[in-house]
């Protein structure tokens, strides 16, 4: 699972390397062409130029979109799909457990019974039995003269 983990990475990496460089090519090359304009809010921006107020703001706006794609879109997805999963698994674990308390209180005599047929018919177990000293070899008593 580590192995795929850190290929995934790899991959994302370098799609991310390669969205980026794209994007500053795009940005360099419409500059390029003197017929292109971009037009936001009716104000003309001038692509060759950058000053100090359009790097703050794509600053800006890049911790956004950070901040979405790496906080919110991941809470929204705990909360939209983690929670109702937990809230479904938690009724069917009561469901679950209300069925068995109802078994355990209805069949709670047969059960009764079982145990007490368990513990009258079991066998006993064997008493073990006590450790005996090892026998010693006997020598012939030796005659002296």
């Amino acid at each position: 699972m580590k192995r795929v983990f850190k290929v995934f990475a790899v991959f994302t990496l370098l799609i991310l390397i390669a969205a980026i460089s794209g994007g500053f090519s795009l940005w360099h090359h419409i500059g390029d062409h003197q017929g292109m304009s971009i037009t936001v809010n009716g104000e003309e921006m001038i692509l060759g130029a950058l000053d100090l107020g359009d790097i703050i703001g794509g600053a800006v706006g890049l911790a956004i979109a950070a901040v979405v794609v790496l906080v919110v879109v991941p809470l929204c997805l705990l909360v939209g799909i983690g929670l109702p999963l937990l809230i479904v698994g938690a009724v069917l674990a009561l469901g679950v457990l209300a069925a068995l308390s109802v078994g355990a209180v209805v069949f709670s005599p047969l059960i009764l019974i079982g145990l007490v047929l368990w513990l009258l018919l079991r066998r006993k177990p064997a008493k073990p039995l006590p450790p005996q000293a090892p026998a010693t070899p006997v020598e012939p008593a030796l005659i002296h003269d």
